[in-house]
């Protein structure tokens, strides 16, 4: 497959991601009971929080293997930012999350201007790929790295604790008989 065609395929998936997020985005709008949020909340779906960690992939997987497949160095800078993704993730989740709604298979989330902030990071990588691609810096490539890696593994470790947590809680809801 040429790099065009391959664009082009990646183009439609991220699409078709976009397009399911936003039917997810609106149903938890939908299902959202006026004045049952503080100022502040929302009330997502938990898939659409479980597909956040696709996003980052789609978004910067690419770039981000180009640059650990150019030598080991880049390889220990991915690792690094991974290692500090996790925490980041695990804290950010611990902010985020508030409660579970389990009715509605959704959680209830507390805006963060750095989630929006992350994904136009994200955005602007993907944007400029081909630039980053080309980079023969190598101490701008290593910290691009890490920065990436941080970024994706960060999102993963944010899922994983904020559907932890939402399992853990539906499971001590009282079941309806």
């Amino acid at each position: 497959m040429t790099g065009s065609s391959s664009n082009g395929v990646g183009a439609y998936i991220l699409l078709a991601f976009l397009v399911v997020m936003s039917i997810l985005r609106r149903r938890g709008v939908r299902q959202t009971k006026s004045g049952s949020l503080s100022k502040g909340e929302r009330q997502r779906p938990i898939l659409m929080t479980w597909l956040d960690p696709l996003l980052s992939i789609v978004f910067v997987g690419g770039v981000l293997w180009g640059l650990m497949s150019r030598d080991v160095v880049h390889v220990l800078f991915a690792l690094v930012g991974a290692a500090a993704g996790v925490p980041l993730g695990v804290a950010r989740a611990r902010t985020m999350y508030v409660r579970a709604v389990p009715d509605a298979k959704s959680v209830i989330f507390r805006r963060s201007t750095l989630e929006y902030g992350l994904l136009a990071v994200l955005l602007v990588l993907r944007i400029v790929e081909r630039s980053i691609a080309a980079l023969h810096n190598a101490p701008a490539t290593y910290l691009l790295t890490t920065l990436i890696a941080l970024a994706v593994v960060e999102s993963f470790a944010r899922t994983a604790s904020i559907g932890l947590r939402y399992h853990r809680e539906v499971q001590s809801f009282p079941r309806a008989t």
